[in-house]
C-alpha cells in the first residue's frame, strides 16, 4: 500500500514528471518509494486529479458519541434487557446492532447481570 503524501509533494511529483524526469529520479530526489511515485502518476493519468476519494463501504451506524452514550446506559442499567436499553438511547438501531456493538465495540457480554444468586427458600432460611 503506498504511503500517503501531502498535496505539495504530489504536486512536486507531477511537476518533475511533466518536466521529463524518470520515476527513479523522482524517487531519489523526494526520498519516496518507487511504488508510491508510480501510483500517484498512474492515478493522475487515470483520473486527472490527485484528490483523495471517499473511502468505500457503508458508514458505521453508531459513531463514537453514540457508543459513549450506549456505554453509559449499559453501565447504569445492567439488569435491563436489550429492548429496554434500545428505548433509552437516542439512536434508532436494531437490537442486533446493539448486541454486536456492545460485544465488539464495548467489549462487554450481552447477558443480564444477576444481583443476587439464585437461592431456594431452604437456602435462604439457613
Amino acid at each position: 500500500m503506498p504511503q500517503s503524501l501531502d498535496e505539495g509533494t504530489q504536486g512536486q511529483i507531477m511537476g518533475m514528471r511533466a518536466s521529463g524526469a524518470s520515476i527513479q529520479a523522482i524517487c531519489n530526489n523526494l526520498q519516496a518509494p518507487p511504488t508510491t511515485v508510480h501510483d500517484r502518476i498512474h492515478k493522475h493519468h487515470k483520473c486527472g486529479h490527485l484528490k483523495l476519494l471517499p473511502i468505500p463501504g457503508r458508514p458505521r451506524k453508531l459513531n463514537d458519541r453514540d457508543l459513549c452514550q450506549l456505554a453509559c446506559v449499559v453501565q447504569q442499567n445492567r439488569s435491563k434487557k436489550l429492548a429496554e436499553i434500545k428505548s433509552l438511547i437516542t439512536v434508532d438501531v436494531s437490537i442486533n446492532t446493539l448486541c454486536s456493538s456492545i460485544h465488539k465495540d464495548l467489549g462487554k457480554k450481552t447477558c443480564i447481570a444477576v444481583k443476587k444468586p439464585y437461592l431456594s427458600p431452604v437456602h435462604m432460611q439457613q
